[in-house]
């Protein structure tokens, strides 16, 4: 993480926020930045307790708002850190993004599923933040461990995509992991809807072509041969499947991805296919925004849709 001033984490109380909590710590911790840990109580359970037990809700949300900041600060204590509390009463996502905003955050961590999560993947509340907050999201899969081992990052080609680069090696720069820069293509001679010409269809053509992806992606990334730094190609016609199957087969901690590129990996932010993709991943996922919506797009090697 780069540049980090202010950080906001969610905390439900839930397994995978608790761990995002600790996430946090150690992240505000590499980069003394002020850390802010926010818990939402939902307006509407307020409300159903005033109503079953006849108690005024003003009294139901001091009770409840109290209980929570002790427990908050206890979480902060035990994981280590110190934190601006802060308790809010209403919508969790609309309060989560206005704590973002508030504190001009660089950073927003939430747990991959919260309290109510009936799958492994990536909720209904942290597919929200990903789509609107406009900052850096991580979220903390609920298979996370104290740190990030292995990262792989997505890379295809866009500005965006090396920004998810940098940020995968300012990680591993505190964690000391390996990165795999991981680019998923769908060789062209497979997306003809006629035959091949005869160049395409030699065996020679297809190691030149994969040999020259292999270059481009090492020049792009600046390999260095003293970084831990894998550069890998994975053949998929859908980016989004390819990068999941990839990052379970090397047993990935983290996955970078760049919120806006060429291919353009804006499945993060809308549609549900892309929602059911996200919600595959059980490690944990950080989405890098792009600094303009048009980033500059180099003539592509390779394309292919992402759904």
């Amino acid at each position: 993480m780069n540049q980090l001033r202010s950080i906001v984490v969610a905390v439900d109380f839930s397994l995978c926020s608790l761990k995002a909590l600790a996430h946090a710590v150690r992240i505000a911790r590499w980069n003394e930045a002020r850390l802010h840990a926010v818990h939402v109580i939902d307006a509407l359970v307020v409300s159903d307790l005033a109503e079953a037990f006849g108690i005024p809700r003003g009294e139901v949300s001091a009770q409840a708002t109290h209980s929570a900041a002790d427990e908050l600060s206890r979480q902060v204590l035990e994981a280590g850190g110190e934190a601006t509390i802060s308790i809010a009463i209403g919508s969790p996502i609309d309060e989560i993004l206005r704590a973002v905003r508030d504190v001009s955050a660089d950073l927003l961590l939430v747990g991959a599923t919260g309290s109510s999560a009936t799958h492994p993947g990536a909720g209904t509340l942290a597919i929200q933040c990903v789509r609107k907050a406009p900052t850096k999201v991580l979220l903390i899969g609920y298979e996370a461990g104290p740190s990030f081992r292995t990262i792989v990052t997505g890379v295809d080609f866009s500005l965006t995509s090396l920004r998810a680069v940098d940020q995968a090696r300012r990680v591993a720069a505190h964690e000391g992991t390996e990165i795999h820069c991981l680019h998923v293509y769908d060789p062209p001679w497979n997306r003809l809807n006629h035959p091949v010409p005869a160049a395409a269809s030699q065996p020679d053509f297809h190691r030149q072509y994969l040999a020259a992806l292999q270059r481009r992606l090492e020049k792009f990334v600046d390999l260095q041969p003293a970084t831990q730094v894998r550069c890998a190609l994975f053949p998929h016609p859908r980016s989004g499947v390819g990068m999941a199957e990839y990052a379970r087969h090397v047993g990935a901690d983290l996955i970078v991805l760049g919120a806006r590129g060429r291919t353009n990996l804006h499945w993060v932010r809308a549609g549900t296919t892309a929602e059911r993709l996200l919600r595959e991943f059980a490690c944990s996922v950080l989405v890098v925004r792009a600094l303009d919506p048009a980033a500059a797009l180099p003539t592509p090697m390779s394309s292919q849709p992402l759904s």
